[in-house]
């Protein structure tokens, strides 16, 4: 989850960067009885392995239904810590990450905020058809930019879809040219019984060893993970965390990840109107 999102697919040029998510507005984890029992909800899921999880189906089952409910939102955040004063190189600042899609109306508002600095520091970018209107508010500055985008339906799907995937499995590519893939596959996720999310049953999957490589913090000495699933084969939630000796010293990264608000439709932002004026000569 710590990465830098170039949005060259818009041919923006603009580069965002994110880290996780979280967002609670209901769920706490715990859920009523259902019919498969307390340790293996929805037992005969296509998505399940036993007490593990089938990830391929997973992400499809997950994309699909996001796809087919035309548009969802990624809401993530990140909190961060670590040891002294001066900041580690390199590093991840605390911060909240929001990606949204509307496929019906080709929109999409992407916006980042580094919740660690006294002044605000707030990336925005809107698409609509198009046109792209971005600001950017920092050292108490504002500034817009507007460029035209030429991205057909199917860009702003398959855009989509990667968002849809993010922690849970992202495909890449070794040196070699071999397919690999990053997200729930690093760690060992197992039934953990019940859970309920905006006050829809959830399978709770936990995870208490993860095998991937990061930038921060440089060596993991502890981890630990939850991947909520909705009997769809939907993930409305993943949480994760890993601390451990980087730059020096210790340090903690806790990444949260909602993915909410299946088929909203997405506003034209209260600035757009600004963006239009600021960058009309």
């Amino acid at each position: 989850m710590n990465r830098r999102r170039l949005l060259a697919g818009l041919g923006t040029g603009v580069a965002v960067g994110i880290a996780g998510c979280s967002g609670d507005d209901g769920g706490d984890g715990s859920g009523g009885p259902l019919d498969d029992g307390p340790d293996r909800p929805f037992a005969d899921a296509e998505w399940r392995d036993g007490d593990g999880l089938a990830l391929k189906a997973l992400a499809e089952s997950h994309a699909q239904a996001l796809v087919d409910a035309g548009g969802f939102t990624l809401f993530s955040t990140a909190e961060t810590s670590h040891d002294g004063d001066a900041e580690p190189t390199p590093w991840l600042p605390s911060q909240t990450y929001e990606s949204s899609y509307d496929l019906e109306n080709g929109r999409q508002y992407v916006r980042q905020e580094i919740t660690e600095t006294t002044e605000a520091d707030v990336t925005e970018l809107y698409v609509a058809g198009e046109e792209l209107l971005f600001r950017r508010r920092a050292d108490g500055e504002t500034r817009y930019d507007r460029q035209s985008v030429d991205r057909s339906e199917g860009d702003l799907e398959e855009s989509m879809r990667q968002e849809a995937l993010t922690g849970i499995r992202v495909e890449g590519e070794t040196e070699s040219g071999e397919t690999e893939y990053e997200g729930l596959n690093r760690w060992n996720p197992t039934s953990d019984g019940e859970g309920a999310v905006r006050g829809e049953a959830t399978a709770r999957f936990t995870a208490d060893e993860f095998d991937g490589e990061r930038n921060i913090p440089e060596t993991v000495e502890t981890a630990s993970a939850t991947a909520h699933v909705y009997e769809s084969g939907v993930v409305p939630r993943l949480e994760q965390s890993w601390a451990g000796e980087h730059d020096g010293g210790e340090a903690t990264v806790d990444v949260d990840i909602d993915y909410r608000d299946p088929g909203a439709e997405i506003p034209e932002p209260d600035w757009a109107a600004d963006a239009r004026e600021a960058t009309s000569e």
